[in-house]
């Protein structure tokens, strides 16, 4: 794959998180706690690897050391109406190697191409020795456009310390995510995400899994979603802990409609999104009593030929009464235990998408207008004093416009978001920060070489918790790599197992990961920053300072 071919749907505004396309080959004791089942259980179904669901049986096999069962249905949904319980099966399913469908999107590098709108499929693995185990539900990213919880996440190094994992799809796009009033509440896909997890407290003990102890985490789009179950009353009891990887981004999303905050009016996400993706069909003309008829009649072809190239949930919705940040900071949301992080080098994933798309990041004149682009979501931003101001910290080198655009994706799309947030959830959840900081972590790009380095770059931490020695050594890992990754893991997994005791927190009861001790987050307090091979902990300014959080807290205003 060349350079040139990587976006094949460009975006405009708002994140284009592409992490479906970044991992693309997948990257122990047990708790005597909760509902698994037992020993006898085992004994009395006719097949060892038989479980029984709230919609029939299930067989599944013995993969890498796991009890894996890949493709277990967990809903169906009308194209454009919330998801529903499938009726039960009477017979038991024998399942395989094989993944259900992708939810529908574009043929691109980002993710398999997928037209089949019966995708509402859930994968869950166990170890082998039965118990009571933490369960950890992954939830993908990919711009809420890309990705699926199938081949790309490897959770063999999770599942070995004692976890179960569950990866899930949910409805991507316009059939996801399509904001108009035609529609009612038109996050379907955050929907999908409660009710597999609502088959996840329903099912998870007949697979060992702890229902009463589930963690929910994901990345970028996935950490957006784990942040959206946060501030949604609908998720109010489906998981007790949660992970958000480079999930801080847009934290104020988009109302469904239009709306005015002191006087300054705000597009909507009808504005942004819907009305641009239907104008672009044949229901263009269509009233708003026949609209939705006329949606349901289009092709899957016609609806992603039409959509937007990245799309966020809306708020004003039921699902999603008021925005992630306004939430965290009324203190209306599901409070659990946190763990929230970003990357050092977050942009320079987007930096090499935007050279892609043919940006000039080699004269004045080019790097002006694509830090104009980047910056447009936000028009009150003076978009050339932040070009000038980033443009002056670095070193007169040929990558010095490469340098200055990808810290300023990296610093005012994600780790600011995220440190505002850090001070958002510390007074009121036991809070754990991390700063994932391999700069010489693998290239998760797989054939794709940057004329840069990307160091740490949006996604590359996936594949220290979502893959396996054998793949990371495949794409250059050292031992200093598998070493972090073993600690990562480690840290993960002691979250989910102990997360709910602010004095354990991610550290285990046996020491701290065999690393360091994660300090749990206090106002001027300490991150755990990602190094490898060994983390340390950091104030918490080093990573504000380091990001020029003050600079944007207020940001350069026209």
């Amino acid at each position: 794959m060349t350079l040139t071919t990587i976006n094949k749907t460009s975006p405009k505004f708002l994140l284009s998180t592409l992490s479906a396309m970044v991992i693309a080959a997948s990257l122990s004791g047990c708790l005597s706690s909760g509902g698994g089942s037992s020993d006898d259980d085992r004994k009395e179904s006719p097949d060892p690897l038989q479980v029984s669901t709230l919609q029939g049986d299930y067989i599944g096999i013995v993969d890498n050391g796991m009890r894996t069962y890949r493709g277990i249905r967990y809903g169906i949904a009308e194209r454009f109406a919330a998801p529903e319980s499938p009726e039960a099966h009477s017979t038991p399913v024998k399942l395989s190697t094989d993944f259900g469908s992708n939810c529908p999107q574009n043929d691109s590098a980002f993710g398999k191409a997928s037209v089949e709108e019966d995708c509402l499929f859930l994968n869950v693995y166990a170890p082998e020795e039965p118990g009571a185990y933490p369960v950890m539900v992954w939830i993908h990213g990919g711009a809420f456009i890309y990705g699926s919880g199938g081949e790309s996440y490897d959770p063999q190094r999770l599942v070995e310390k004692g976890v179960v994992v569950v990866t899930l799809n949910y409805r991507l796009g316009a059939l996801g995510f399509l904001p108009h009033s035609s529609l009612g509440d038109s996050n379907f896909g955050l929907q999908d995400q409660q009710l597999a997890l609502q088959w996840v407290k329903d099912n998870i003990g007949k697979f060992d899994g702890d229902a009463d102890n589930v963690t929910i985490f994901g990345e970028s789009a996935g950490g957006h979603s784990v942040m959206s179950q946060l501030a949604s009353p609908g998720a109010e009891g489906l998981f007790h802990k949660a992970i958000v990887q480079s999930g801080s981004y847009n934290g104020n999303q988009v109302p469904l409609t239009d709306a005015s905050f002191n006087g300054v009016p705000i597009p909507g996400g009808q504005t942004l999104f819907g009305e641009p993706t239907i104008a672009a069909t044949e229901c263009a003309d269509e009233n708003q009593d026949q609209l939705l008829t006329c949606l349901r009649t289009l092709s899957v072809e016609k609806i992603l030929e039409a959509q937007p190239g990245n799309i966020l949930p809306v708020t004003g919705t039921e699902v999603l009464p008021i925005s992630i940040n306004q939430a965290l900071a009324t203190g209306e949301f599901n409070k659990v235990p946190v763990i929230m992080g970003s990357n050092r080098d977050e942009g320079a994933l987007f930096t090499l998408l935007a050279l892609g798309e043919g940006k000039d990041l080699s004269t004045a004149a080019g790097y002006d207008a694509a830090v104009t682009e980047l910056l447009a979501e936000d028009p009150r931003l003076d978009a050339k004093q932040i070009a000038d101001t980033y443009l002056a910290r670095q070193q007169a080198t040929p990558l010095a416009y490469i340098n200055a655009y990808t810290a300023i994706g990296t610093d005012w799309r994600f780790n600011c978001p995220n440190d505002a947030q850090w001070e958002l959830l510390e007074g009121q959840v036991d809070t754990w920060g991390y700063w994932f900081n391999d700069r010489n972590a693998p290239n998760a790009l797989e054939d794709i070489n940057a004329p840069f380095p990307l160091g740490a770059a949006h996604s590359f931490e996936i594949q220290y918790v979502l893959s396996s020695e054998e793949t990371l050594t495949e794409r250059g890992a050292g031992p200093d790599q598998l070493t972090l990754a073993e600690h990562m893991a480690q840290y993960w997994t002691n979250f989910a197992k102990y997360g709910d005791d602010p004095a354990i927190g991610p550290n285990g009861t046996d020491g701290a990961a065999e690393a360091v001790e994660w300090p749990r987050l206090t106002a001027d307090g300490e991150i755990l920053r990602l190094d490898a091979p060994t983390p340390v902990a950091v104030a918490k300014s080093e990573f504000s300072s380091t990001h020029q959080c003050n600079s944007w807290n207020p940001p350069p205003v026209q």
